[in-house]
């Protein structure tokens, strides 16, 4: 009985070792004719990784998946990483395009959307030729005026205590972000980020005059400047 488990072990280990030699020897030679023998090579589909992970070493057993597993190293070998690597960089490096000015978005400006987005304003704020103040004073013929301009509103200090006007710039910043442009004001609102939206908003506001004020010139574009 010993004799003849010895016999079975000695012919598995035998067997082992001359399939193990035998894939060693002619594993370089499997490998170009796997490449030659596979029907359009070329055009075989990416690796599903998932698939090969659940069934690892197994899934290499298929052919199917040896050639795409190689057609993908393959194309890996192919790509020009210095091209694409100066292309990434260039795109990552390219600063973002600047915004246009206030003149030129006031030039070009919607009024259809300056008053959609100025009706968040209207729980506060009247917009009619002699309108009444709310929580906020009536903007009739805002666009120009002093800051504190109607004398029927209760400012506040900090209001009260600005100098100059509402100018374009003025209402751009305030617009933007109350609390900064007026430190100590008691409007709450949180703003409008976007610079298109502000200019529309405003243009709406110049409109609701008697008379509209001039607009700001555009800001010359780059290189328009006449050369001495």
């Amino acid at each position: 009985m010993t004799k003849i488990t010895l016999a079975v072990t000695f012919a598995f280990s035998l067997m082992f070792t001359a399939n193990w030699f035998a894939g060693f020897v002619f594993r370089d030679a499997y490998s170009h004719q796997l490449v030659i023998d596979i029907p359009d090579f070329d055009e075989a589909p990416l690796v599903n990784r998932a698939a090969l992970q659940r069934s690892w070493p197994n899934g290499l057993s298929e052919l199917s998946m040896r050639a795409q597993v190689r057609a993908q190293m393959q194309d890996v070998e192919n790509l020009e990483p210095p091209k694409r690597t100066a292309a990434l960089t260039s795109e990552a490096a390219a600063p973002p395009a600047p915004e246009p000015d206030l003149g030129t978005l006031l030039a070009s400006a919607d009024l259809a959307n300056g008053n959609k987005r100025a009706r968040i304003c209207g729980s506060c704020h009247t917009f009619n030729d002699g309108g009444r103040n709310g929580t906020g004073p009536n903007l009739w013929d805002v666009v120009g005026r002093d800051i504190a301009a109607v004398a029927s509103f209760d400012y506040s200090a900090a209001l009260a205590a600005e100098p100059g006007n509402w100018t374009f710039e003025k209402l751009d910043d305030y617009l933007l972000k109350p609390g900064a442009a007026i430190p100590g004001n008691s409007m709450n609102f949180q703003g409008i980020k976007k610079a298109r939206d502000r200019a529309d908003v405003i243009a709406y506001l110049r409109a609701q005059a008697a008379s509209q004020i001039p607009l700001p010139e555009p800001a010359p574009a780059a290189g328009d400047s006449d050369a001495n």
